[in-house]
């Protein structure tokens, strides 16, 4: 039997709406094998960083735990306190499954998806805003330069940019931020391409007159305009399935007509599964810290109409044919 009033409800407490959360994604199984040996102290890594690297005035983390073996948990009990919401499964439901449940609910107007073997370096926050904040139309935002990405689901960007001549072909990006990220994925096979040009000796960007960014974006880390992810209910039944990503996250903002760019310079390292130099000598004192004033110029919901979008993404196939693809 109920006696009395729940004292709760005459509460007037608000809540408070930042502009940004980070989920971060993790499985790690109790297992022997050698590829899981160093992966909590790379989810350490993660973790650290990233918590060192945000302002926690703007930004929420949400982590979310794939059913991951007792040893994560010393890990992440020491980064409880600034963790706004933190899910556990009791079964590994794969990263996309786990990661769309959480970010189709999500009311920040941006939300980073990251894998838990990033690096975070300082002032990535306010080099991917920076890049929403010049560019808005970009849909995602990846904080390290991803050239071999250009066409993978962006032909929006390449039909009235061309013509404006927004977008340029030549060398941009550093040869450093292009070995350090394929020194992480250890995939040199990425900067090939059939044409004259690898991608480390150009690459295409998107300029104005105060910013250029890289053209193309990946889901290994993004922060991405949260109103992609609304009013999409498909299922992912399958739990893993190689570059399952591209049919539930990766296509969305073409379909929104947005743009996916990535920045300039290197704001993230892509640890994999080994503790790397890269990562030892790293240096992690938190400066350059985003500020709540940096979101009040930032368009949170650019209206394009459903004809400019289809003439875009028509005028961009052509363009990627006869001119881009070079």
């Amino acid at each position: 039997m109920r006696q009395g009033n729940n004292p709760e409800k005459d509460k007037l407490e608000r809540n408070i709406l930042k502009p940004h959360r980070v989920v971060v994604v993790f499985y790690i199984p109790e297992s022997e094998e050698d590829f899981y040996n160093e992966m909590v102290a790379v989810l350490d890594k993660c973790l650290q960083t990233l918590t060192l690297t945000i302002n926690a005035e703007t930004t929420n983390i949400t982590l979310l735990n794939n059913n991951s073996s007792n040893k994560v948990k010393a890990v992440i009990d020491k980064y409880l306190d600034q963790i706004d919401k933190y899910v556990v499964y009791n079964e590994n439901k794969g990263k996309v499954y786990a990661v769309l449940n959480e970010v189709r609910g999500v009311y920040e107007p941006f939300v980073t998806i990251t894998d838990a073997d990033i690096l975070f370096y300082n002032g990535w926050e306010k080099a991917v805003f920076e890049t929403f904040r010049q560019f808005p139309l970009a849909g995602v935002v990846s904080p390290m330069p991803l050239p071999y990405l250009t066409f993978y689901y962006n032909h929006n960007i390449f039909g009235f940019n061309t013509l404006k001549g927004k977008i340029k072909y030549g060398k941009y990006v550093a040869d450093e931020d292009i070995d350090l990220y394929i020194q992480g994925t250890n995939l040199p096979n990425l900067i090939e391409r059939k044409t004259k040009y690898n991608w480390k000796e150009k690459q295409v960007v998107i300029q104005n007159k105060d910013n250029t960014a890289v053209v193309g974006a990946y889901h290994v880390v993004s922060t991405y305009r949260t109103e992609q992810f609304r009013n999409y209910y498909s299922y992912p039944d399958l739990k893993f399935q190689n570059s399952y990503e591209l049919y539930f996250i990766d296509c969305l903002s073409e379909a929104k007509g947005f743009y996916k760019l990535s920045t300039l310079k290197t704001f993230a390292y892509h640890i994999g599964n080994k503790i790397d130099k890269v990562v030892q000598n790293h240096d992690y004192n938190p400066k350059d810290i985003i500020d709540k004033s940096f979101f009040d110029d930032i368009v949170t919901n650019p209206k394009q109409s459903k004809i400019i979008i289809f003439i875009r993404a028509l005028m961009g196939r052509f363009f990627i044919k006869f001119v881009w693809n070079r």
